[in-house]
């Protein structure tokens, strides 16, 4: 049986909080491959590729039977751009029909005689996974090549690679340096790039040396803003600006784009109530990190609320266990307010299961040493006998993993099953996850495959991160490796250290032994 590489977390296990990984238009990898006058697309391509671009003009602009002939017989006689021209017409089905393997075979002919074009081709293709297996170091190789030879689509590809930490250490000045080269030859967006990158706080090496920045560029801020990420909102201003700004950025926000910014892109609009809190609340049950966090700093604020330190605690405990840094910060600085703990005790004395959840939750992750670990489960039973869907949750994570308590899996699921009577998403996903894994029936697992899916498509960054594991693997899906890289890659860009995780460990399962490739942290 596959050993589950998605853990199944808890407080109890050691939690390393990591800022979130830096994403720099990396889109633009995913994106269409460069043709000689078209483009085409994989259905795990995102759409916001900036613009399209084509590389090299048509050598032989007929689609004739004899124009065909010629580009054939030039290709055979070993002209690199009729090689080249010929394997993406095959790929494109333009005046031949369509065949992969021979599309391959042509480009792949074309990049052995180290046409820049072809190489760049060819390197989107390795990265992802079009025609050739899956292979980020490789498509490296192939994007040096052709940044080597001044092509500038390949220079903005090879800064990315330079941002992100996966193929490469990640290095600002040389992402830069390779930025500006693509600029300079007037391609858009780098010249987008080097705007965001400059804004982002990078101080430019003003000689061919390599200068420290002078502010160091915080890992958890991304380069490239997208249009609202509520892990980064800056709440370092005043209490009274920060609680105005807040309500001002949230409230102001159409539908479309708060769908858009809690994962629930296919939240029916026809049949629900689209106002803001409606949808907010919806992500947030349906375990999006970034509505929990943002409905916990509500509560902690008393916008649109009453203030409720136990349910903001609570709300931004669960949002730090899906991934969100933030939460974590803000929940680690509430804990150092006196009037939060003592509220938080007061509501305790009472049984509120929110309060009982919050204090053994953040007892378990040593913000706060007032609570042994066995008072804190005591509190979070207290709480399962309340019906507290995240206590509940919780328990029967320490049955799966063993932890404090003894390891017993049909009791963590018994737990579960219980929490998903309630209405719980999450736990429907970790049975789903949990079954896929054990010996059961191909059909099973397409059934439980789906229902991640679901789940996924309704904000779960949890179950984005499982779809990527089934994708993976080809559990209950063809396997795909591409798929999972993208779906790993989204849940981390949404904070998850868990699909951070499962992402890196894909890159490190294939990483060339060469030293280039090895990544180094940098210390602050």
């Amino acid at each position: 049986m596959a050993k589950i590489i998605l853990p199944f977390e808890n407080f109890y296990t050691k939690f390393m909080v990591k800022k979130i990984l830096t994403f720099f238009l990396i889109a633009f990898l995913f994106s269409s491959i460069q043709f000689a006058q078209d483009s085409t697309r994989s259905d795990v391509f995102r759409n916001d590729f900036p613009q399209k671009h084509s590389i090299i003009k048509a050598k032989y602009p007929s689609y004739s039977l004899i124009a065909g002939y010629i580009l054939t017989s030039e290709a055979n006689r070993g002209d690199p751009f009729a090689q080249h021209e010929l394997g993406l017409r095959y790929l494109l089905g333009n005046g031949f029909a369509k065949d992969t393997a021979k599309a391959i075979y042509w480009i792949k002919k074309a990049v052995d005689q180290n046409l820049p074009a072809a190489r760049f081709n060819y390197g989107i293709m390795l990265y992802n996974g079009i025609g050739v297996p899956w292979n980020p170091f490789e498509a490296y190789q192939n994007f040096k090549a052709a940044s080597d030879a001044s092509l500038p689509e390949a220079q903005f590809a090879l800064a990315l690679l330079y941002t992100d930490n996966l193929v490469l250490t990640r290095d600002y000045n040389k992402a830069y340096k390779l930025f500006k080269l693509s600029a300079k030859a007037k391609y858009k967006p780098a010249e987008e790039a080097l705007k965001q990158l400059l804004s982002s706080g990078f101080i430019p090496p003003s000689d061919s040396t390599i200068v420290l920045e002078k502010k160091r560029i915080d890992e958890s801020a991304q380069v490239l803003k997208s249009d609202w990420d509520l892990d980064f909102i800056d709440f370092e201003k005043s209490e009274k600006d920060t609680s105005e700004n807040f309500v001002k950025e949230i409230f102001n926000k159409k539908a479309d784009e708060l769908k858009n910014l809690f994962g629930i892109e296919n939240y029916d609009s026809t049949k629900n109530d689209t106002s803001t809190i409606s949808l907010m609340q919806f992500a947030a049950d349906n375990g999006s990190p970034e509505a929990l966090y943002i409905l916990g700093r509500m509560y902690e604020m008393g916008i649109l609320h009453k203030k409720d330190f136990s349910l903001a605690a609570s709300y931004l405990l669960r949002a730090y266990r899906l991934g969100s840094f933030k939460a974590g910060e803000v929940l680690y600085k509430l804990v150092q307010n006196e009037q939060f703990i003592n509220s938080l005790k007061e509501k305790v004395k009472k049984n509120d299961p929110d309060a009982l959840y919050a204090w053994a939750g953040i007892t378990a992750l040593g913000f706060s040493n007032q609570l042994a670990i066995s008072q804190a489960i005591d509190f979070l039973n207290k709480a399962v006998e309340k019906n507290h869907i995240p206590s509940i949750i919780e328990i029967g994570l320490l049955y799966f993993n063993g932890t404090s308590v003894q390891k017993n899996k049909n009791k963590a699921y018994e737990y579960w099953e219980t929490a998903k009577r309630l209405g719980s998403k999450e736990a429907i996903v970790r049975l789903a996850l949990a079954k896929i894994n054990e010996s059961i029936s191909d059909d099973e697992k397409n059934e439980y495959a789906k229902t991640i899916k679901t789940i996924a498509e309704e904000g779960s960054v949890f179950a984005q991160a499982a779809l990527a594991y089934c994708y993976e693997k080809g559990f209950g899906v063809k396997e795909n490796k591409v798929f999972a890289v993208k779906l790993y890659r989204n849940a981390a860009q949404r904070g998850n250290q868990l699909a951070y995780n499962s992402l890196k460990r894909m890159y490190d399962e294939i990483r060339p032994e060469d030293e280039s490739f090895k990544i180094y942290e940098l210390k602050n």
